[in-house]
């Protein structure tokens, strides 16, 4: 985890994207392969198409949460900057 203080090379900022994009894609298309058969044995006299649909829609969700995370690169430095800002109107607030 970072730290707010501390600057970040441009390296680490990609390693920790590409982390968080490897552990969702894996995490999601364990979720669709989980409901995948689930659905196949209760719903579909365990046919397999069901699981690989499911398959399909983890990567799928996987890799366009991938796409976000690397077209949007300054989402996490904007939210520090609101944190600050509502700091900011905190401490004015209960100052008075």
């Amino acid at each position: 985890m970072t730290t707010p203080n501390r600057t970040l090379a441009s390296e680490d900022v990609y390693g920790e994207k590409w982390d968080r994009c490897v552990t969702d894609t894996i995490v999601k298309t364990a979720s669709g392969i989980a409901l995948g058969i689930i659905f196949s044995a209760v719903l579909f006299k365990r046919r397999p198409w069901p699981v690989f649909l499911g398959t399909g829609i983890g990567l799928g969700m996987g890799y366009g949460n991938c796409q976000n995370e690397f077209r949007s690169p300054y989402l996490r430095a904007q939210s520090s900057r609101l944190t600050k800002i509502r700091e900011h109107f905190l401490d004015k607030s209960s100052s008075s």
